[in-house]
């Protein structure tokens, strides 16, 4: 595999140590997209769960700690997101910056240069709270309706 056909698979399973710089940016992109798009997602399931008399309804017929659990996954979800968000934008501003210093670096192998830190953590608690909350409110509305 050529590098310019590596760049254009992120898919690959290769560590982040075998990166050059431009493929950690190209990384770094794809995960911003990828956390803007669950926060689309979890945008769209609070607009949805907060409007109309239905989710009123199912919030008045369960107890507190079950309100409290959508309620704590959402708040979660969007802070897990967006910290992951934060330290994905800051990693690629670096590294788009050091590009711009030393054009010769595009194609430097990154080496031990840390993943953003806790970034992949910020992600993954995001992305399960996100999973969980409209887990959460179908239980709240199987709850209400018995």
């Amino acid at each position: 595999m050529t590098i310019e056909e590596g760049d254009k698979h992120d898919d690959d399973l290769t560590s982040w140590r075998e990166d050059t710089y431009a493929t950690r940016l190209s990384r770094l992109k794809q995960r911003r997209r990828d956390v803007l798009a669950v926060g689309a997602a979890l945008t769209a399931f609070v607009v949805a769960v907060a409007a109309g008399g239905a989710a009123a309804g199912i919030y008045n017929e369960v107890p507190g700690w079950l309100r409290a659990m959508i309620f704590t996954f959402i708040i979660i979800a969007g802070s897990g997101l967006a910290f992951a968000w934060m330290r994905f934008q800051e990693e690629s501003e670096r590294i788009e910056e050091a590009i711009e210093r030393r054009g010769d670096l595009a194609t430097t192998r990154i080496g031990n240069r840390r993943p953003p830190r806790h970034a992949d953590a910020f992600w993954v608690v995001g992305l399960v709270c996100t999973g969980l909350a409209p887990i959460a409110f179908l239980t709240a509305a199987w709850w209400a309706a018995f």
